[in-house]
């Protein structure tokens, strides 16, 4: 009997976002999955004396105990787990060069996905040549960069008819602050029900949406999407990558508000279910809002689901 093939993921915590890629590997018989956080278990100051000693160390020496921290914890965790198979890792860019290396030399082959684009993160493009392939959700980076392109996915469903509210959005504090103030005005103005959320550390003001100053776990979100309708997504700039809101409307049969003019290329677009606003002018129409949902041909959507995901990992 061969033995199974070790597969290592490695990646942020994510809200744990990134948890469901090690369940779904976790189905098959012949893989032994593990993964790793780059941000957890964190790092935390000891005492006060800690944190002074860390601000000379880098005032002096240029050295930050936080990364060190990060790097020999990775490097004790990728050691003690032994070769692997593969090792798949999302947001290689912030790791240094001497890092991915040490990694790289502990796998037959070395993936990366890019859930951000190159734009926003230069460092993406400089190490692409480290990896033996190297996915993306970006359909401008894959074209300019030959990467192989890879959405996100539905990890979780449900088809919740009952609404407490029309529209629904969660986001943290940027610069889509304004625009859905502006959003959470409109709606007012034609009389829709919403529940827009922005998560903030402490307090600040805010005339029509809601300021939250404690982050909601991945389960409380799908809770507050599945009382929604509609959920609305507004998209950063740099980007034309689909985020997981997207999926989280897809998986939980919601309609959908975005911002994204790439989402009409996908094969489960359709116009009663997904609206494409422009952020500067939103425009909702009344026919898009009390019309019912299009139910999406379940072929489609096995494509985007965790599981199938997870064969461009298993290869």
């Amino acid at each position: 009997m061969n033995s199974p093939k070790k597969i290592l993921i490695i990646a942020p915590f994510a809200f744990g976002y990134t948890a469901h890629i090690q369940k779904a590997l976790q189905q098959y018989n012949h893989i032994d999955a593990e993964i790793l956080y780059l941000d957890k278990p964190a790092f935390h100051y000891k005492s006060t004396f800690h944190k002074a000693q860390n601000f000379f160390s880098k005032l002096i020496l240029g050295k930050n105990l936080k990364k060190t921290f990060v790097t020999d914890r990775i490097k004790a965790s990728v050691k003690a787990l032994g070769k692997q198979d593969e090792i798949f890792i999302i947001r290689p860019d912030v790791l240094n060069d001497d890092l991915l290396g040490f990694i790289k030399d502990h796998a037959n082959k070395f993936i990366a996905y890019y859930y951000d684009s190159t734009r926003r993160f230069p460092r993406k493009v400089d190490i692409i040549p480290l990896f033996d392939k190297v996915y993306s959700y970006d359909r401008l980076d894959v074209e300019k960069y030959n990467l192989e392109l890879l959405t996100n996915y539905i990890f979780e469903e449900s088809n919740h008819q009952e609404f407490d509210y029309q529209f629904f959005n969660i986001s943290t504090n940027d610069y889509r602050f304004p625009l859905l103030e502006n959003l959470a005005k409109y709606l007012k103005e034609n009389k829709w029900t919403y529940n827009i959320q922005v998560y903030n550390g402490s307090k600040m003001p805010a005339e029509h949406v809601e300021i939250i100053t404690t982050q909601k776990s991945i389960t409380e979100v799908s809770e507050l999407i599945q009382k929604a309708k509609i959920i609305v997504e507004i998209q950063r700039t740099e980007q034309v990558g689909l985020s997981f809101r997207i999926f989280e409307a897809l998986g939980h049969r919601k309609k959908l508000v975005t911002t994204n003019k790439d989402i009409v290329n996908y094969d489960f677009y359709h116009p009663q279910n997904i609206l494409v606003v422009d952020e500067n002018n939103i425009q909702i129409p009344e026919d898009f809002v009390n019309s019912p949902y299009m139910e999406i041909d379940d072929k489609i959507l096995s494509k985007y689901r965790i599981e199938n995901w997870a064969q461009s990992i298993i290869g």
